[in-house]
């Protein structure tokens, strides 16, 4: 008997060890908080690490872009002699040399100018494009965690409502008791439930979509349980507007519009003469003297009509194409500024009107209808229809929030964060 106390007191001390770890295990869990999700996409993006590698790429082509071509080195015999007594010797003939020295291009210095800058303006599109990359790249993770954010939360909407839905069901099972309510109307309580859950489940789709968004982004990361609220994203209209041509799309377009005139810089530069030198030790028979010479080269541009004429040409419309399409995009900006700014304000003042009338009024009407089906004043679909009313109020409520959180967040990392 002892022994089996012993055991069994023991087994109660490991069952409390166990439930012991278990919450502490728990309580060390992870949670996604909307700044840890910014922080572990700019990290583990793979966008984010291929615009960082294209970046260093471009960068360690700068240094090498204006420097000289390797110098040639020079080997080989002149006049060797192939046919009498002589032939095929290396040193009787006094005219037999056996030549080694050097040869070097030189570019012209516009050429190389013009390579250089290119190689700086191709970094400038490198750092442009990261940093367009990267602002997408938090934008895109900021508005899949707040679609996780609110899709759960019309989920716990829904949890709230399991109780009130059981209470009516209480009401009508106490009327029907007392004889003041037909069985058929406890199906119609059911019927209530059974909707609910149906919108439950599409609720929580929503949520299982959301959360595969947010992992395309965060990795696993993204099924851990979100804690903390959505932050608010603090918009000056005016600045938005000074701040227009800041746009992260736009600085690229920029950046490749002086990439492209570099380009042109470049074109124009082929017209210039290269040159090149060279340097020759000649040695000879020891009965003969070693020689040396000293030669220079220089390319003759005499076909420039046809060969760099062209090449000009076709990189000054690339450089037209390039700062149309900037035109282009500035006017598409322009227009969704104006839009979004638009439609933040009819969202703001929808969500005002939803907060501090429509629900209020539908709670109301709600307790009012129940109230009167009570009393025998009403019927049951009644209350239903006052119930649902304020269910679908409720849900826009948090569908408007969404709404006002999703473009906010557009707006913020277009114009305001892509300065910071």
């Amino acid at each position: 008997m002892t022994a089996f106390l012993f055991a069994r007191r023991a087994g109660k001390g490991v069952m409390a060890a166990v439930l012991w770890l278990s919450l502490a295990t728990g309580a060390q869990a992870e949670t996604l908080s909307f700044a840890r999700a910014q922080v572990l996409a700019q990290q583990d993006a793979p966008e984010n690490l291929a615009r960082q590698a294209q970046l260093e790429s471009a960068q360690f082509s700068v240094e090498p872009a204006d420097a000289l071509p390797d110098p040639q080195l020079i080997l080989g015999v002149d006049n060797v002699p192939v046919e009498g007594a002589d032939r095929y010797s290396l040193n009787q003939d006094f005219m037999t040399m056996r030549r080694i020295g050097l040869m070097q291009e030189v570019p012209n210095s516009d050429k190389r100018k013009a390579r250089r800058s290119l190689a700086v303006a191709t970094v400038g599109v490198a750092e442009a494009e990261q940093r367009e990359m990267l602002l997408q790249t938090r934008r895109q993770t900021a508005l899949n965690w707040l679609n996780v954010y609110y899709a759960e939360h019309s989920v716990a909407l829904f949890d709230q409502l399991d109780l009130q839905i059981s209470l009516l069901r209480a009401t009508v099972q106490s009327l029907i008791a007392g004889g003041s309510a037909s069985p058929t109307e406890l199906l119609q309580a059911d019927e209530l439930a059974l909707t609910l859950e149906d919108r439950r489940d599409q609720l929580q789709r929503d949520v299982a979509v959301a959360r595969a968004a947010l992992r395309r982004w965060i990795g696993a990361a993204a099924t851990e349980p979100l804690v903390g609220n959505p932050p608010v994203f603090q918009l000056s209209v005016p600045q938005l507007h000074q701040r227009l041509h800041e746009h992260p799309e736009l600085n690229a377009a920029n950046a490749r519009v002086g990439e492209a005139n570099a380009a042109l810089a470049e074109a124009i530069a082929e017209k210039t003469p290269d040159w090149g030198v060279g340097f020759v030790y000649s040695n000879r028979a020891p009965q003969f003297g070693d020689m040396v010479s000293l030669q220079f080269t220089f390319d003759l541009p005499m076909f420039v009509g046809s060969r760099q004429g062209p090449t000009i040409k076709a990189r000054q419309q690339s450089v037209a194409q390039l700062e149309a399409e900037q035109e282009v995009l500035l006017r598409e900006h322009a227009a969704e500024l104006e839009s979004g700014l638009a439609e933040l304000e009819q969202l703001h003042k929808a969500l005002t009107r939803t907060e501090k009338s429509l629900i209020p009024l539908a709670s109301q009407r709600a307790e009012l209808e129940l109230a009167a089906y009570k009393a025998g004043n009403r019927q049951l679909s009644t209350v239903i229809n006052s119930r649902t009313a304020l269910i679908e109020a409720q849900l826009r409520e948090i569908e408007l929030k969404r709404q006002v959180s999703e473009l906010s967040a557009n707006l913020y990392y277009a114009y305001v964060e892509s300065l910071q």
